[in-house]
């Protein structure tokens, strides 16, 4: 990173950046009075995901490439170029960056303190609405791209889906999803990570542990393949954002696109053995086949339900 230079007025403006359109003149001047302009190297990083985020970034020139990691593998989820802007998620929620972006080449960026981000949102609701919009949808297309079972979709039928889905912000400590509940929706964690537990069969007072899922992942798939009732209890270990997906469009894309059906499958099914071995260091096994795998339909049965 290069120390800052001096910032142009004339540079921050709704025709340069589509996105301040909706600021007022004396917002602009706000924000050009607050904002540094600081020119990043090729190949530096701009933002590590997990990052806490400080910062609203504006592309003056330049491209930067956003990576997001999912499991042991990094995705290229998109680029950004001149007239982008991008953070806003973190500071928006004033959570972690929940990917990379990285300088392609160098990049001149105008830097802006979440502080002043804050009063600008405070001061024009839309702006405020049209940073969230922006933030959603990027976090979700994101999300989409990187999820085993998402990513066989066709892209038109997740720009559908994005449209279609609802945003939830959940606060740490809340419960996204209840043991025991009717399943109505199947969920997609945009940001933040949760924790998935469930009671021990023969002490009533005693969870047990299953696992920790984070920005990427899905929850609620099990209950949409085995027809169940939720089998999990999902809390929220820090501020969570998912998206909420009916599971009746899950249950007919399945049918209609033979790769998610089979990749759906293939994860519940996966995830049902993984928890089936956990839980048999702490219960009977017999008792952890039936709370698992034991749960779910054979592949020939799927097959024939979903007319694979």
């Amino acid at each position: 990173m290069i120390q800052p230079n001096t910032t142009n007025h004339d540079d921050i403006q709704g025709n340069t950046f589509p996105d301040l359109r909706v600021l007022y003149p004396d917002e602009f001047q706000l924000l050009f009075s607050s904002a540094e302009l600081i020119t990043f190297k090729a190949d530096e990083p701009v933002i590590e995901e997990g990052q806490k985020g400080e910062s609203l970034y504006l592309v003056k020139s330049g491209q930067l490439l956003v990576n997001k990691r999912h499991d042991d593998d990094v995705y290229e989820v998109g680029s950004i170029t001149p007239g982008d802007i991008f953070g806003e998620a973190s500071v928006l929620y004033q959570g972690t960056a929940g990917a990379e972006v990285r300088a392609i080449d160098d990049c001149e960026l105008y830097v802006v303190p979440a502080e002043t981000v804050h009063m600008l949102f405070d001061s024009n609701e839309r702006f405020l609405r049209a940073t969230t919009q922006l933030a959603e949808r990027r976090a979700a297309a994101s999300a989409l791209a990187v999820n085993p079972v998402f990513a066989t979709l066709p892209m038109a039928v997740r720009e559908v889906a994005l449209y279609n889905a609802k945003y939830v912000n959940v606060k740490e400590g809340e419960v996204i999803i209840h043991e025991g509940d009717e399943a109505s929706f199947m969920f997609l964690i945009l940001a933040g990570k949760v924790e998935i537990s469930l009671h021990h069969p023969s002490e009533l007072d005693k969870h047990i542990f299953v696992a920790e899922r984070g920005s990427g992942d899905e929850l609620g798939e099990i209950a949409v393949i085995t027809g169940y009732p939720h089998g999990a209890t999902v809390k929220a270990l820090e501020p969570v954002r998912v998206l909420a997906l009916r599971n009746a469009c899950i249950t007919a894309w399945s049918g209609r696109y033979s790769d998610f059906g089979y990749a759906l499958y293939g994860q519940v099914y996966r995830k049902l053995k993984e928890n089936r071995a956990m839980l048999s260091a702490v219960l009977d096994d017999r008792d952890a086949r039936d709370m698992t795998i034991n749960t779910i339909p054979s592949l020939e049965d799927y097959k024939l339900k979903n007319h694979l």
